[in-house]
C-alpha cells in the first residue's frame, strides 16, 4: 500500500510541470489601459472583453466596466512604439520542485525500505544457527540482502532524479516584455485616478 501511494504522489506531482509548461509565461505587468468617460484611467491586466463588458484585474482585485462607460481602450500591442521593452528574469520550470519533492520522498521510503529489509535479513542469521530449519533462515537472510541491495538502488535513482528535476526547476530564462511607459504627475492634476466601478 505504501508503494503504491507513494508511486501516485510522484506521479501527480511529475504531472504538474507538464500543466504549468501549458500555462504559457506570466504578464510582466499591466497589458491594457482604459479611459472612462468621465476621465478617470484604470490599468490592469485584461482578463476578458465581450460585447458589453471588460473585465480588468487590478492588483488583484475584479473590475468589470460597461463598454457603454468607456471613452478608450489600449493595450500594449497597439501603442507600437510607444511601448517600454523591459527585460524580465523568470523560472518557466519552477513547478518542477514537485518532482524533486516526490522523487525526494520515494527516495526516503526505499531507502527505509533497504533498512528494514537488512534487519530482518541479520535477525535470521542470528536465529539460524540455533534454529532446526537453518539453511531455510539463510537463504531468506540472503534474499532480504538482496532486496535490500534493490531498494537500495532505488533509493538512489529517486535521488538521482530529485536533484534532476531541482535543477530544471532553477534553469532562468530572460524574456523581453512590453509594457506600458511610467505614469507621472504633471502639473497640479494627477495623471491617475483610479475609482471603483463595479466589483465581485
Amino acid at each position: 500500500m505504501k508503494t503504491v501511494l507513494s508511486t501516485l504522489l510522484v506521479l501527480a506531482l511529475v504531472a504538474q510541470p507538464l500543466a504549468a509548461v501549458a500555462e504559457g509565461a506570466p504578464i510582466a505587468g499591466p497589458d491594457t489601459r482604459i479611459t472612462l468617460k468621465d476621465g478617470t484611467l484604470v490599468e490592469g491586466t485584461l482578463v476578458n472583453r465581450s460585447k458589453d463588458l471588460l473585465i480588468l484585474r487590478v492588483n488583484r482585485e475584479i473590475f468589470t466596466f460597461e463598454l457603454t462607460n468607456i471613452d478608450k481602450i489600449v493595450t500594449v500591442d497597439t501603442l507600437g512604439a510607444g511601448a517600454r521593452t523591459i527585460t524580465v528574469r523568470e523560472f518557466p520550470y519552477i513547478s518542477a520542485l514537485g518532482g524533486t519533492v516526490a522523487f525526494s520522498l520515494l527516495s526516503w521510503l526505499q531507502f527505509d525500505r533497504a533498512g528494514n529489509k537488512e534487519d530482518d535479513a541479520r535477525q535470521n542469521e542470528e536465529f539460524a544457527p540455533n534454529a532446526p530449519d537453518e539453511q531455510a533462515l539463510l537463504a531468506q537472510a540472503r534474499k532480504l540482502r538482496d532486496q535490500a541491495d534493490t531498494a537500495r538502488l532505488l533509493g538512489w535513482g529517486g535521488a538521482l532524479l530529485a536533484a534532476g528535476s531541482l535543477g530544471v526547476a532553477l534553469i532562468p530564462r530572460k524574456v523581453e516584455r512590453r509594457v506600458f511607459p511610467e505614469l507621472s504627475v504633471s502639473g497640479r492634476e494627477p495623471a491617475v485616478r483610479l475609482v471603483l466601478v463595479q466589483r465581485f
